[in-house]
């Protein structure tokens, strides 16, 4: 199961992923990101003053996304200046968790406890570093108590299901995330709505495809789950739905390559290659550094007559993947 969603207090974390790429002569150095144009100004004033613990935490969250060891290590440091604050410790436990430090992102969820007794949530994200380190009885202990809440008692059951999934037993998972969900109302996680897809889908339930269409209505604007249910669809041979879901997969989202490769792949294989073009030539517009796209839009090129296109398209996706043997194989053929 994939991680659930960060403390939100991590969400206020600005211009993440824009960080300034002009480095001063620090460029060799690992924390050299520390000197980026978004950072330094940052960095510069804990240099000025290396005693305030709000310097550390704003630095922590501006390099969290991108940079989440260097983040846990001001986390702890403004830990160390402010133990009494909770968001410090929960911070560096969140960014422990990233790196995986699983053992250190316990501890500091216990010290962010220790700052905030009874707080769920932090009591859940224990639970999870637990999990990730193998500690099944302390976190079953915390989910045992989270049952009894009225505000965290569907996070027990997510955490009572990646245990599960962890032992293997998709059987118990599966009863596990149906409680879950049911006990989280109108606002299940999205993740747990789509694992517990995966699961049944692994045994060919149809009922995956249910869950499938609540992730996405969950969020519209994410193609995936529509993508994960027309995939289910092909393995079933309900071809007529699988076309559907994909083309539904390209409204929620006009860039979402892998529907148009899928659509491509199954008018290929019809062996109508004009209309398997368009999804191909579609697919390496959204995704021009794809190798992949090239390589299928090269195959339709190829069977529809065109040669010089298909040449050119080949020789893209090799430029793209080095090691694209079938890439090579086509030139050497049109190549002779």
């Amino acid at each position: 199961m994939k991680y659930l969603p960060i403390l939100l207090l991590l969400m206020g974390a600005q211009a993440c992923n824009n960080a300034g790429t002009r480095q001063q002569n620090t460029a060799s150095r690992p924390d050299s990101v520390l000197y980026s144009d978004i950072i330094r100004p940052v960095t510069d004033s804990i240099s000025q003053f290396p005693n305030s613990p709000d310097l550390y935490y704003h630095r922590a969250l501006l390099l969290f996304n991108t940079n989440p060891a260097l983040a846990q290590a001001d986390f702890e440091k403004a830990a160390s200046l402010m133990p009494a604050n909770t968001d410090y410790w929960a911070g560096a436990g969140e960014a422990a968790l990233i790196v995986n430090d699983y053992k250190k992102a316990a501890a500091n969820f216990q010290q962010a406890l220790a700052t905030a007794p009874g707080y769920t949530y932090l009591e859940y994200r224990l639970a999870t570093a637990l999990i990730e380190n193998k500690q099944y009885a302390e976190a079953d202990s915390i989910a045992n108590v989270l049952a009894q809440t009225t505000d965290a008692r569907d996070k027990a059951f997510y955490l009572k299901a990646r245990m599960a999934e962890d032992k293997q037993d998709t059987t118990t998972a599966i009863r596990h995330l149906t409680s879950a969900i049911h006990a989280a109302g109108k606002q299940p996680e999205f993740e747990a709505v789509m694992e517990l897809g995966d699961l049944l889908r692994s045994r060919k339930a149809t009922a995956a495809l249910n869950y499938y269409q609540q992730a996405w209505q969950l969020d519209t604007t994410n193609a995936y789950p529509l993508f994960e249910a027309a995939q289910f669809q092909e393995e079933l041979g309900d071809l007529s739905a699988a076309l559907n879901a994909y083309r539904k997969c390209i409204v929620a989202d006009p860039g979402f390559e892998p529907a148009y490769l899928a659509l491509g792949k199954i008018y290929s294989n019809k062996k109508d290659w004009k209309t398997a073009y368009t999804y191909y030539n579609l697919a390496a517009k959204s995704a021009p550094t794809d190798a992949w796209a090239y390589y299928y839009r090269a195959t339709a090129h190829e069977q529809l007559g065109n040669k010089t296109q298909a040449i050119e398209d080949y020789t893209k996706a090799t430029s793209f993947k080095k090691d694209f043997s079938e890439a090579k194989e086509a030139l050497r053929r049109l190549n002779p």
